[in-house]
C-alpha cells in the first residue's frame, strides 16, 4: 500500500505534467512557441479587446448621437416655430399682416361678445358640417392658403369648421402664435345663418364655403404669377396647422422607426383607386386590376428616384395591397435584398412604409366615425410633407403633400385623366452607375 507522502508526490507530478501538455496545445491553437509568445499574444489580446470595446462604445454613443439628432430634427420640422416662418423673406408682407390684424380682429371679437356688444368683426368659414359634401381631406384642406388671400382682400377672419367624420381638432391643431382658425361652441349663437360661398365681399357678418375646388390651382397661379414662382403654400400651412399631440407621436414614431430624416428622403404617394381607366371605387379589387396598378406603382417608384436619387423612398397609397406589393414582391423589394443581403451590388432603391396591415380610411367615403381611424390619412400627409421630394398621381391628396414638402422638387407620375408621365427605370440607371466604376 502507497504512503501518504507517495501518494501525495505522484499527484503533483501527475498535475505537472497534465499542466504542460495543456499549455503545450494552448501554444498550437494560438501559434506560440514559448511562454513569452503566449504572455505577448495575451498581452496583445488584452489591447485588442480594450480597444475593440472602446470602438464598440463609441459606435453606440455616435448611433444614440444620430437618433437624438434624427429626433431633434423631427420635432422641430413638425413644431416650426411661427416666428420662424414669419422670417421667411419669400412670405409677402400681407400675409404677416394679416397673421397680426387676424389676433386682433379674433380678440375684438370676443371683447364684443363678453360685453354684450354689437360686433363689426366679419367671417370667412370654411365648413364641412353633418349634412355638407365637403369630399376628402386634400378637397378641404388644398383651399386654406387661398382662402386667407381672399380673407385678407375681403377683411374677413378664416376660421375652419368641420364635423364630419370628426373635428379637425383632433389632428390639426393651431400652432403656438399661428392663425387660430378654431371656433368655440359659445362663438356664434345657435341656429346663426352661415351664408354659402360667393358673397365674401358683402356686408354679410358669416360667408362660408364647402370645397372651394379652384382654390388651389388659383393659388398655384399667384405663386408664379405675382411672386416669380416662389412656394409659399406650405409656409402659410404651417401658419395655421400643426399636428395634434397623439398624431405628432405618431409620425414621431414612425419616422425614426423608418430611420428617416427631414429633407432627407422622399416620397411616392398612389392613388389608385381614383375612377379613371377603368376603375371603380365601391367595388376596388387590387388582384383584378394588379397587372395595371403593379405598372402605375413601378412607374411612380422610378419618377421618384429619378428626382431623388440614391434616396429612401416613403411609400403611401389609398390601397394597402399596393404598397405590399411594392415592399414585398416588386424587383425593388428583390433589388434591395441582393444589394443588401448578399453584397451583389452597392446602389439600391431602399422603399418604406409605415405599418400598412390596416388601409387608409377616405375621409369622404369611409362609413367609421372612430377618430382612430383616419389618423393614417394625417399620419402619410405630414410625413410626405416632410420629405424633400413628392411623386404623385391623381387626385388632390398627393398634390397637397407635394405642395406641403415645398413644391420645389415634384413630379406627376400620373396626369389628371390617369395616363402615365413615364419615367426612367431606375434600377437600369443604378446599373449604368456601377457598370461605368
Amino acid at each position: 500500500m502507497a504512503t501518504p507522502s507517495r501518494a501525495l508526490s505522484f499527484a503533483i507530478r501527475l498535475s505537472i505534467a497534465f499542466y504542460m501538455v495543456f499549455s503545450f496545445f494552448v501554444m498550437q491553437k494560438a501559434r506560440v512557441h514559448s511562454p513569452f509568445d503566449a504572455a505577448a499574444e495575451l498581452s496583445q489580446s488584452k489591447q485588442e479587446f480594450i480597444l475593440d470595446s472602446g470602438r464598440k462604445k463609441e459606435g453606440i454613443q455616435k448611433q444614440q448621437q444620430q437618433q437624438l439628432t434624427t429626433s431633434s430634427k423631427i420635432q422641430t420640422e413638425l413644431h416650426r416655430p411661427v416666428s420662424q416662418i414669419l422670417n421667411n423673406p419669400k412670405l409677402p408682407n400681407w400675409v404677416k399682416t394679416y397673421a397680426r390684424w387676424h389676433a386682433q380682429q379674433r380678440k375684438q371679437y370676443f371683447d364684443d361678445i363678453r360685453a354684450n356688444a354689437t360686433s363689426n368683426v366679419r367671417f370667412l368659414i370654411s365648413r364641412c358640417l353633418s349634412n355638407d359634401k365637403c369630399g376628402g381631406a386634400s378637397d378641404r384642406l388644398q383651399e386654406i392658403p387661398y382662402s386667407i388671400m381672399l380673407a385678407n382682400q375681403t377683411n374677413r377672419v378664416l376660421l375652419v369648421k368641420w364635423e364630419k367624420p370628426a373635428s379637425l381638432e383632433n389632428y390639426l391643431v393651431v400652432p403656438e402664435g399661428g392663425i387660430d382658425w378654431t371656433i368655440p361652441e359659445d362663438m356664434f349663437p345657435k341656429g346663426e345663418n352661415w351664408h354659402l360661398r360667393g358673397k365674401e365681399d358683402s356686408e354679410l357678418k358669416i360667408v362660408s364655403t364647402i370645397r372651394r375646388d379652384s382654390a388651389a390651382p388659383k393659388f398655384r397661379k399667384y405663386e408664379v404669377e405675382e411672386l416669380g414662382g416662389n412656394k409659399i403654400y406650405h409656409e402659410i400651412f404651417r401658419l395655421l396647422f400643426s399636428p395634434s399631440e397623439a398624431l405628432s407621436t405618431r409620425i414621431q414614431t414612425t419616422m425614426k422607426s423608418l430611420h428617416l430624416t427631414p429633407k432627407e428622403y422622399s416620397s411616392v404617394h398612389l392613388r389608385v383607386k381614383y375612377p379613371v381607366k377603368g376603375i371603380k371605387e365601391d367595388n376596388f379589387s387590387f388582384q383584378k386590376h394588379k397587372s395595371q396598378i403593379t405598372g402605375w406603382a413601378t412607374n411612380a417608384v422610378n419618377c421618384a428616384a429619378e428626382l431623388h436619387p440614391n434616396s429612401t423612398i416613403y411609400v403611401s397609397s389609398d390601397n394597402n395591397d399596393t404598397v405590399g406589393y411594392l415592399l414585398e414582391e416588386s424587383h425593388f423589394a428583390q433589388h434591395y435584398i441582393d444589394a443588401t443581403k448578399h453584397k451583389k451590388h452597392p446602389l439600391v432603391v431602399k422603399l418604406v412604409a409605415r405599418d400598412y396591415s390596416t388601409e387608409n380610411e377616405h375621409v369622404a367615403f369611409s362609413q367609421t366615425t372612430e377618430v382612430e381611424g383616419f389618423m393614417g390619412v394625417f399620419e402619410d400627409l405630414f410625413i410626405m410633407g416632410l420629405g424633400k421630394c413628392v411623386a404623385h398621381g391623381v387626385g388632390g391628396y398627393g398634390r397637397l403633400a407635394a405642395a406641403l414638402c415645398g413644391g420645389e422638387c415634384v413630379t406627376a407620375h400620373r396626369r389628371h385623366g390617369g395616363n402615365l408621365n413615364v419615367c426612367s427605370d431606375a434600377l437600369k440607371d443604378i446599373q449604368r452607375t456601377i457598370d461605368k466604376r
